[in-house]
C-alpha cells in the first residue's frame, strides 16, 4: 500500500488533470479523500491509469517536486494564494525563469519555492 501523503499528491494532480477534461469527481461524502471510491465509472478506470502511470511502478521524475507561493508583493499575486507544482528552466523573455501555475511563468522574485515532505511544507528561500 502507498504512502498516504504521496497518494494524496497524486490524487490532486489527478483532479488538476481530470476536472479541465470534464471528467466527474463524485465521490461519497463520508470518503471524499479516498480516490478508489470515484462514483463514476469512466473517471474511476482514469483515475487507475493515472495512478498506475504516476505513482512509485509508474514514470516519476527523481528528486522531490518544487511548488512556488506567489509573494504579496509581486504584481501577480492576485492570481492565486495557493502552492502551485513549477520547473525552473531557461526563460522565454526576460528573467521569467519559474515555469508553472496559472500565469505560465514567473520571475524568481516573485515566488517563494517550498517542497513538501511527510505532508509538511518546506520553505526554500
Amino acid at each position: 500500500m502507498s504512502n498516504i501523503p504521496q497518494n494524496l499528491e497524486i490524487l490532486m494532480a489527478f483532479e488538476d488533470w481530470a476536472k479541465p477534461r470534464g471528467y466527474d469527481l463524485a465521490r461519497p461524502a463520508d470518503r471524499a479523500h479516498a480516490a478508489d471510491e470515484f462514483q463514476n465509472l469512466e473517471t474511476r478506470a482514469a483515475w487507475l491509469g493515472f495512478e498506475a502511470a504516476h505513482g512509485p511502478a509508474g514514470c516519476r521524475p527523481y528528486g522531490q517536486q518544487l511548488y512556488a507561493l506567489l509573494k504579496k508583493s509581486s504584481e501577480y499575486a492576485h492570481q492565486t494564494d495557493k502552492l502551485f507544482p513549477v520547473r525552473v528552466g531557461t526563460p522565454p523573455y526576460d528573467d521569467y525563469a519559474v515555469h508553472g501555475g496559472p500565469g505560465g511563468v514567473y520571475r524568481l522574485r516573485d515566488v517563494s519555492f517550498y517542497v513538501i515532505e511527510g505532508g509538511k511544507q518546506y520553505r526554500l528561500n
